[in-house]
């Protein structure tokens, strides 16, 4: 049986949080175990695990908070939980789940979900926090995964170590996810829009007659 223990910053109902229940709600229970611990105090996505069969801690931190208790309390419950894998999400995790997990004698990925690093465009402590990872990458995590080709490139360029990075895209579950016939006519008639074609036709005939009377 191998453990994986997952780390993230806490489990609201957003991507990259999604992708954790999805990932690991649907490991083989035969052949893993799967734990969560969040940073902060966890969101709606801790009933959803749990009805999963999935165990979720929460190591109770405040937003924002550098107190380094924190890094030896996650330490210890890492090197109790004897999980043979930590995989942590998203930067403030890769950072303080990666230096547990090192101090615990742990082999650690990291999770990166991101793909903007433009400071003008994300929190002051968001940036350092990748700066720092960035500094740490080489040493700390055996590999580092992105979600897409874009977040590897991003993140090669922002000075991560390119030979550990790997892209593992989003999946998505299709039938769920998929064309259905009847529900677009539905809703093209509850919103009062015709089919494709004369919709096309129609916008066409209207950008003409505009382009027209301006001429």
């Amino acid at each position: 049986m191998i453990k994986v223990l997952h780390v993230i910053t806490g489990l609201d109902a957003d991507g990259a949080e999604t992708v954790l229940y999805t990932v690991a709600s649907r490991m083989d229970s035969s052949r893993f175990e799967t734990e969560v611990i969040s940073l902060i105090d966890p969101g709606p996505m801790k009933a959803r695990l749990e009805a999963a069969g999935i165990r979720v801690r929460s190591l109770g931190m405040k937003r924002g908070s550098a107190n380094p208790m924190h890094l030896f309390r996650l330490a210890s419950w890492i090197k109790k939980s004897r999980a043979n894998l930590v995989h942590t999400w998203m930067y403030h995790a890769d950072l303080l789940g990666g230096l547990a997990a090192r101090l615990a004698g742990k082999p650690v990925v990291w999770g990166i979900h991101h793909s903007n690093l433009d400071p003008a465009q994300n929190k002051r402590l968001t940036i350092w926090t990748a700066r720092i990872c960035e500094v740490l990458s080489p040493w700390v995590p055996k590999r580092i995964v992105c979600c897409s080709e874009a977040s590897r490139i991003a993140h090669i360029q922002f000075g991560y170590d390119d030979d550990k990075m790997e892209v593992i895209p989003n999946g998505f579950d299709l039938r769920v996810f998929r064309p259905d016939g009847e529900a677009r006519a539905s809703l093209r008639e509850e919103l009062g829009l015709p089919e494709t074609r004369r919709w096309s036709a129609w916008l066409a005939a209207s950008i003409y007659k505009r382009v027209i009377a301006i001429l």
